[in-house]
């Protein structure tokens, strides 16, 4: 037998801590002694009456050799489309609010010399010059609000169709350092408005016919085309109602909040969570959004029944429902409804009542709030049955006002001065003042437009040539085909066909023991506090590990230091 020992490492555990870093620094075991071309080219032997630990010892060693079993190559990624996103957020015009510039004042010089002496007749008023006070600033913001409308925000019937048309009206501006109303654009300031969002629930199908005439023949070909929105399309015909408001049993979103309708009337809209008909024997007991409803009694001559209910926070309560009564509101809140429907007998000859269970149940009346902090108005059919608009109406006021999550409004300032020779006398002393103050509305967010493109394909007047990617690591994993873990007892000496872990020593282990009685292994494990040993060529063309000590813990302290190097290998 060639043998030729490389190395013994002492791992004892006296010198855990500082030294085994050492010793891994100094165990020089190949890696592909555990693995070649990813795949495992090692056993881990275990004796068969080894101790628990010892098996544990094992199982450790192959985890952390499976973090070594993958391939890695450099590979050229091949680019088939690529995909090009495009800013198409829409930026509001800011609002005008006063300015002394030249260009502002009819091609007047400036006049002020600073802050104080500002004009008090500097406020833009609609015309085509800044020449109004702050009043007339006022009133024509109250006379053209800003409008603006958000398409397919929130649903109907889950269909995504609703927008939101915003309105942002009766703008005030208030001093910020002194509270008061402005005379002059103040340096910062505070805004008071009313936002009314209007959502509208009556979707229509409109149909656009449009024609064209060739140039050449003078042929005219005829176009027509569909679209379903709530707004009537330029040249757009009437086709069909798609939606025709909010009913019953209908779902609906409202700033992306959902409800479910339980009634609608022409002022108000009643919801909440509807769980239909339900079938109690006497005892049974259903449990609906945290609340336990029992059935006790049932009454057939009287279509009455005794049912006893548990809120979520304990409460409970004893209820008659008759089917003459309608919906009993049991805790008074809207928390839980139940309506008796019948009381009869089953085929099985017990008792039944049909009761119908509602819960979370809110009515909205045409003024208070449905969202909070909105003042809620319901715009019906003439029924009184169909609710065709939700509008919801606000006051904001702040420095910057949030309009929804998507546009923020504030005001901003600026002056500057510069001394030059305004009075033409041939001197450059005199010092003037200029100020521009407007109302900034700013999308909070980045919107954008996507298009996938590929080889052929044009783009503002470029063609896609080739598409390019750069190289990347491919890693395969390659999971072993037969186990890495063996017996002892499984190991044929006279026939090794790999690579060998041996975990423990000589009495643990039947395989170290022979290489130890064929004085291979020369460690004393008798005596060891934990060693790693490897033997290059211990059986033919195999090598072996022996991981080991003088009892299971010597032994588990040196497959940690094993594991180590490992990690450190893969």
């Amino acid at each position: 037998m060639k043998v030729r020992k490389i190395a013994a490492i002492a791992v004892g555990a006296a010198m855990i801590g500082a030294t085994m870093g050492y010793a891994s620094a100094q165990l020089n075991v190949p890696k592909d002694f555990f693995v070649k071309d990813g795949a495992p080219n090692v056993k881990i032997v275990v004796g068969s009456n080894a101790a628990a630990m010892d098996v544990a010892s094992a199982a450790d060693i192959a985890v952390a050799l499976g973090s070594m079993l993958y391939t890695a190559e450099e590979v050229q990624a091949d680019g088939v489309s690529v995909i090009v996103k495009k800013d198409v957020t829409t930026d509001p015009d800011d609002l005008l609010v006063y300015s002394n510039w030249y260009i502002d004042r009819n091609n007047t010089i400036p006049s002020a010399t600073d802050y104080d002496s500002l004009p008090d007749n500097a406020w833009y008023n609609g015309s085509s010059y800044y020449n109004g006070a702050y009043t007339d600033w006022e009133a024509y913001y109250a006379a053209n609000p800003w409008i603006t409308e958000i398409e397919d925000m929130d649903s109907i019937k889950g269909d995504k169709q609703i927008d939101w048309d915003i309105t942002v009206e009766d703008l005030k501006i208030t001093d910020a350092d002194t509270e008061d109303v402005p005379t002059k654009a103040p340096k910062s300031a505070t805004l008071t408005a009313n936002v009314t969002v209007e959502f509208n629930y009556v979707i229509k199908k409109w149909e656009v016919t449009t024609s064209d005439t060739d140039d050449q023949w003078g042929l005219t070909t005829t176009t027509t085309t569909t679209t379903i929105d709530d707004d009537q399309p330029s040249g757009g015909n009437f086709v069909e109602d798609v939606y025709s408001g909010i009913t019953k049993e209908m779902t609906f979103t409202l700033l992306g909040n959902e409800y479910y309708v339980l009634d609608v009337t022409n002022t108000t809209l009643t919801y909440g969570n509807d769980h239909g008909e339900n079938w109690f024997h006497v005892g049974d007991e259903m449990e609906f959004d945290g609340y336990k409803v029992q059935v006790l009694d049932i009454s057939i001559n009287e279509n009455r029944a005794l049912v006893k209910v548990t809120a979520p926070d304990g409460q409970s309560d004893l209820v008659i429902l008759e089917s003459t009564a309608g919906a009993t509101d049991v805790f008074s809140d809207g928390g839980i409804l139940l309506t008796l429907e019948n009381t009869f007998v089953g085929i099985d000859g017990n008792l039944i009542a049909q009761v119908t269970i509602q819960t979370n149940v809110k009515t909205i009346e045409s003024g208070g709030e449905l969202v909070s902090g909105w003042t809620t108005t319901f715009v019906t059919n003439a029924a009184g049955d169909t609710i065709e608009k939700i509008i919801l109406k606000k006051e904001l006021s702040g420095s910057t006002l949030d309009i929804l999550g998507k546009y923020k409004i504030y005001y901003k300032f600026e002056g500057d001065t510069k001394t030059a020779d305004f009075d033409n006398d041939g001197q450059e002393d005199d010092t003037r003042y200029t100020a521009r103050a407007w109302i900034v509305i700013e999308p909070t967010e980045k919107v954008y437009d996507t298009q996938e493109l590929k080889v052929g394909d044009e783009l503002e007047g470029w063609t896609i040539d080739q598409i390019k990617g750069d190289t990347y690591t491919k890693i395969t994993v390659k999971p072993p085909a037969e186990p890495i873990t063996v017996l002892d007892s499984e190991v044929d000496l006279n026939n090794v066909d790999s690579n060998l872990i041996l975990v423990g020593g000589p009495v643990a282990n039947s395989v170290t023991a022979y290489l130890v009685d064929q004085g291979v292994s020369t460690i004393d494990w008798y005596n060891s506090d934990g060693d790693i040993e490897y033997l290059e060529d211990a059986f033919g063309d195999y090598d072996v590990l022996i991981v080991a000590g003088k009892n299971r813990e010597a032994t588990k302290a040196a497959a940690e230091e094993l594991m180590a190097y490992l990690k450190d290998l893969a």
